[in-house]
């Protein structure tokens, strides 16, 4: 009767080493920390990557064109604030001026165009997406659409 139960688990191991390796997916927990063994004695492969190791990041920001000069300032310094609260070590603003959008964004064929250049942790940038993903609630929305991209 052991015979058959080493059979049978041999046989499990087995068939889940062979799903593995056609990229199935298994059901083994493994932890999060890289280098560690879990506690199936497997070796865990994935790096945790530090979100506080600085990274340079390059964004876009699409203002509304009707906006006066000082409120867009002031959207920019809120945005400055932002990162050097999160830790950021450089922040470049160019202002691209008034541009045509390829298509209408939110009912307008111009925009305001700014980019960004920012080093700072990875982390940083999250936070600053989540933020402006909120809705004002009382207040006049100023950008109409950003996107962030990490240089290499």
């Amino acid at each position: 009767m052991s015979t058959s139960m080493m059979s049978a688990s041999t046989a499990a191991s087995a068939v889940s080493s062979r799903a593995a390796s056609r990229g199935t997916r298994v059901t083994a927990r493994a932890s999060a920390v890289a280098g560690r063994r879990a506690a199936a004695g497997m070796v865990v492969t994935a790096r945790v990557k530090d979100s506080a190791a600085p990274a340079r990041y390059e964004a876009i920001f699409l203002m509304k064109p009707g906006v006066e000069d000082g409120v867009r300032a002031a959207e920019v310094d809120k945005l400055r604030t932002m990162f050097e609260a999160g830790g950021a070590t450089e922040f470049e603003v160019t202002d691209k001026g008034l541009c045509q959008n390829m298509y209408e964004i939110k009912g307008f064929a111009d925009s305001h165009q700014y980019m960004l250049n920012i080093q700072c942790p990875r982390g940083t940038v999250k936070v600053v997406q989540d933020t402006l993903a909120m809705p004002i609630i009382g207040g006049e929305e100023v950008i109409l659409r950003y996107m962030f991209f990490k240089e290499k």
